[in-house]
């Protein structure tokens, strides 16, 4: 057995990440658009922290992390496992040797804000997940144990990566890695596993989903967060917002219709993260969809008058066209000497207080912008 205690001021940075050593912890936050689309065919996860030297299975990965926003994942090889993203992620399980590209699950769910222990076993007979001391996830049947190509690729060892979303703050206070000689002792749960969350739990089964029951599991601080914004944007003019709640309890969405401009919030339980934009208009051919009216350039070069910083910070939160797909309505915008592609001309927030001020800061100059126009 040799277990690798790792320096986090080792671990080799990659891609668009930012990472900071202090004598409590690492702190990571990455900067551009994370694909997490785990498709060989049209994305690569190119953004992460490497681990400067491959490990071999038999192995045990543990480290102590917090993130303060969606979300957490773990590289292994050519799978992942994701930790605290909403829950219609329906990839958050793959094989690290012949990933399956189809929708695996396990209650991946972890607070934010909070420091969490996470444990995960890659035995060759069988595969762990622990989490804070709860069993998770337990298997004698991945792919990997079967695989022709497990003897090959286990000989020049598995590399380790951690990244986190564009937005989060991940916070490593220990990391380490035990390699084993022989089978490693694995001591299972006597409960039953807890299963996974695959829906918005505050929405009963045969129950309505409203604006109200929809929130209910968010803290209440991004509750009433929530009900000021819902309060502002309702009584603005000459936008008129109206307010749509779909049926599941999925997003709840304001929609100016005569702007074209729409503000969504996507419910998570107890993670959430909204964005906004001038939609686009798909009505038709794909060849004339369009937009009413794009005012993104226009609003933020207004805000930079009086808060430059401001106007900054809300460019940075344009969500990155990363080529995922052959996408119609990738949307390009330039702000302060600057250009971005942007996915869908979406730009993404996070779940805080500071957030939540940005977005009316923005609606109430988009609600100025039309008033002048």
């Amino acid at each position: 057995m040799r277990k690798h205690d790792l320096d986090t001021g080792s671990l080799l940075p990659a891609g668009h990440m930012v990472a900071e050593v202090n004598a409590a912890h690492l702190h990571v936050t990455t900067t551009r658009r994370l694909s997490i689309k785990f498709d060989d065919k049209n994305s690569v996860l190119d953004s992460y922290l490497l681990l400067p030297q491959p490990f071999r299975l038999p192995m045990r990965i543990d480290l102590t992390i917090r993130i303060d926003a969606p979300g957490f994942y773990l590289l292994v090889g050519n799978g992942h496992l994701n930790f605290g993203t909403p829950w219609s992620d329906n990839r958050r399980i793959d094989d690290i040797v012949e990933p399956q590209y189809k929708p695996r699950f396990f209650h991946h769910h972890i607070p934010l804000n909070e420091f969490v222990d996470i444990s995960v076993v890659y035995d060759l007979h069988a595969m762990q997940i622990i989490v804070s001391g709860e069993e998770r996830y337990y298997s004698t049947n991945e792919r990997y144990m079967k695989s022709k190509r497990l003897e090959e690729m286990n000989a020049t060892g598995f590399p380790v990566k951690i990244t986190c979303d564009k937005g989060a703050n991940m916070f490593v206070k220990a990391f380490s890695v035990t390699e084993y000689d022989g089978r490693v002792e694995i001591i299972r749960s006597n409960a039953d596993l807890p299963k996974p969350i695959v829906s918005n739990v505050a929405v009963k089964p045969g129950e309505k989903a409203t604006f109200e029951n929809c929130l209910s599991s968010l803290p209440k601080e991004i509750y009433e967060e929530i009900l000021r914004t819902d309060a502002f944007l309702r009584s603005l003019r000459p936008m008129k917002f109206k307010r749509l709640v779909e049926k599941h309890g999925n997003k709840i969405t304001y929609l100016a219709s005569e702007q074209g401009f729409s503000y969504t919030i996507y419910p998570s339980n107890d993670i959430m993260h909204h964005s906004l934009s001038w939609y686009i208009i798909t009505g038709s051919k794909p060849e004339f969809w369009h937009r009413k009216a794009d005012g993104m350039e226009a609003t933020l070069s207004k805000l930079a008058e009086t808060s430059p910083e401001l106007a900054e910070r809300l460019f940075h939160n344009l969500i990155e066209c990363i080529a995922c797909c052959e996408c119609l309505v990738k949307t390009p915008y330039a702000f302060n000497g600057h250009k971005k592609m942007t996915c869908h001309g979406l730009m993404e927030f996070k779940m805080c207080r500071s957030d939540f001020e940005d977005v009316r800061a923005f609606i109430r100059a988009a609600n100025d912008y039309h008033g002048q126009s």
